[in-house]
């Protein structure tokens, strides 16, 4: 239990994360969504999960896991998950693939209708990248119907990817013309800046458990998983890519990180360059 000062429950900032609460914490997160927390992220548990203690009152991570497990509204689990979820992102990055879409595949796409799928979107940067690469080579007289689906795990992020909101250090990899082109100066706050109507109506925000049913229909032209599955174990790893196969259209890409690859040429792809593959087969 925590500390008793004056009759006050008082939190113990210095509470361990002994290793049966991690595992604990690592079970939870593992067979929720596949999320694999290796010993090297036990450091970056405590920290972030140390101020969920502080705010509830709490003395140790044993107090907060049961408080967890005993929460029948399961809120307070869906907010660990949200806690642990790591979401590093930004405009244009990994910029080689957006070159790829602009030079390869939105020539290739006629009059067809656009469908793209950003699986793993944070806080939106990469989405509002999909969108902005899209209608920056579109006619502006003939545009096809346009859906970009972005799917994240954590409600903060996509609340925060909803608003369409973000301050000029979030910018910095969106080139100088296309951000006066697609985003507009906030009038309340100089140093902020929002995504045009224009734009952010194209994507379809939503939140997705990539280990849970998949309620969206395919075929998409292009899956985005950049940066996501590096937190999966092999097995897991194997199974999504498949997944993402099935909903692709012949001839669509599937885009990873560079920390990532698909190496199973079994599963139906080559590769077209660094972390990009092309779907093969019917």
């Amino acid at each position: 239990m925590g500390l008793i000062a004056n009759g006050v429950h008082k939190v113990n900032n210095k509470a361990d994360l002994t290793e049966g609460d991690f595992s604990r914490v690592r079970k939870m997160v593992y067979d929720y969504c596949g999320i694999n927390l290796h010993d090297g992220k036990k450091a970056l548990v405590r920290g972030r999960l140390m101020k969920r203690l502080r705010n509830l009152q709490l003395g140790s991570f044993d107090e907060y896991l049961n408080y967890v497990d005993e929460d029948s509204s399961h809120k307070e689990f869906l907010l660990l998950i949200d806690i642990l979820t790591t979401n590093k992102t930004s405009f244009f990055r990994e910029s080689s693939h957006f070159d790829f879409v602009r030079d390869e595949v939105i020539p290739k796409l006629g009059d067809r209708p656009v469908k793209w799928w950003s699986a793993g979107c944070s806080s939106g940067e990469e989405p509002v990248t999909m969108a902005v690469t899209l209608l920056n080579e579109l006619s502006a007289v003939r545009q096809p119907p346009v859906k970009i689906l972005a799917t994240d795990l954590s409600t903060e992020v996509l609340h925060t990817a909803k608003k369409g909101i973000y301050t000029e250090d979030k910018l910095e990899g969106m080139p100088k013309h296309l951000l006066h082109k697609y985003f507009n100066k906030e009038t309340t706050d100089k140093t902020s800046y929002r995504v045009k109507p224009n734009v952010q109506k194209l994507i379809t925000y939503g939140r997705l458990n990539l280990l849970g049913d998949w309620p969206m229909k395919g075929p998409f032209q292009i899956i985005m998983c950049r940066n996501v599955m590096i937190y999966f174990d092999k097995g897991t790893q194997r199974r999504l890519v498949e997944r993402f196969y099935s909903l692709l259209e012949p001839g669509g890409y599937l885009f990873v990180g560079h920390s990532e690859s698909v190496t199973n040429k079994e599963i139906g792809f080559r590769t077209i360059q660094p972390a990009a593959y092309q779907k093969t087969g019917v």
